[in-house]
């Protein structure tokens, strides 16, 4: 397995893992939930990769190396707080209130809350030593 595989899996269990359980989303409404893990795992992702960057850049020293890594979080946050999707998926179970759906919406709600403090932990550590002096 690669690293790459195993972020993935990692984000799959740490981020929702109850929505392997989850009807296929073969409706909007499941369609609208599944999308709250999905997009939540995608971001973590990409700001995994950002910070790797940053991280791997020998010319930053370890201050600039968590500034920059808080600045990517300070944005990502942001886009979480203006996205839709988990707004989208709130007003879809409004309308089939069932408590399969109720469930899943509390699973999603607390993946996308995992999700941001997922990238606020990587924020606040470095990989590796700081060699530079």
């Amino acid at each position: 397995m690669s690293d790459k595989e195993f972020t993935e899996l990692e984000l799959r269990v740490t981020i929702c893992p109850g929505q392997c359980g989850w009807p296929k989303p073969e409706n909007i409404i499941w369609q609208k939930l599944h999308a709250v893990p999905n997009e939540a795992r995608e971001r973590v992702s990409k700001v995994y990769a950002q910070m790797d960057e940053i991280d791997g850049n020998a010319d930053l020293s370890r201050e600039d190396k968590h500034h920059r890594r808080s600045e990517v979080m300070a944005q990502t946050l942001a886009e979480f707080e203006a996205s839709k999707t988990l707004v989208r998926a709130r007003e879809a179970v409004r309308c089939d209130a069932s408590p399969a759906t109720l469930k899943a919406l509390e699973q999603a709600t607390t993946g996308w809350n995992r999700a941001m403090d997922k990238i606020a932990e990587r924020a606040g550590r470095t990989k590796g030593p700081d060699t530079r002096r």
